[in-house]
């Protein structure tokens, strides 16, 4: 129970400081569903629009996102940082990402891919995912996993940057 409230707390805090344009906490969201009917699974994450252009400010200090200063060369280096970033293996097989776009809603970067798959009913899952911690000590990445007979929600960071576990029968 004390487990769902301080993860129950740190999405409030999230939700709280997603409205802000200057923070103080370092967080991405990735949900991660599962879609049987479609033999694909769809991730979709959140990042605070100014953690992501101090990261590519570092390679060309003139790049400005909402409105993009050069839309190709931000979507590019968009895609790279995401599939460079996050990886999917289902019984210790890697799953192919597809990266599908970005949009601004607020003061948010949304990114959404997918990996097509027929197989993630009965299988081990490992999630890793390293978002931005290597710009911020403090950097925390929740990713929600979706199934159609389950939800889990992990916390990543620094220290622990991939999670396995074990879906279905």
């Amino acid at each position: 129970m004390e487990k769902a409230n301080n993860f129950f707390l740190l999405v409030v805090m999230f939700m709280g400081v997603a409205s802000s344009p200057i923070h103080e906490y370092y967080v991405s969201t990735t949900t991660i569903r599962w879609v049987a009917k479609k033999k694909e699974i769809q991730l979709t994450s959140r990042f605070f629009l100014d953690d992501l252009e101090t990261l590519m400010q570092q390679q060309d200090p003139k790049v400005v996102f909402s409105p993009d200063s050069d839309p190709v060369q931000i979507d590019n280096f968009i895609k790279e940082f995401y599939i460079r970033n996050i990886s999917l293996s289902i019984d210790n097989s890697p799953q192919s990402l597809t990266y599908i776009g970005r949009e601004y809603k607020d003061d948010l970067l949304v990114i959404y891919a997918q990996i097509d798959t027929s197989k993630f009913e009965s299988s081990t899952v490992r999630i890793q995912n390293s978002f931005l911690i290597n710009l911020f000590e403090d950097q925390q990445n929740i990713v929600h996993l979706i199934t159609p007979n389950d939800k889990k929600s992990f916390l990543l960071n620094r220290g622990a940057t991939t999670v396995t576990f074990n879906i279905g029968g």
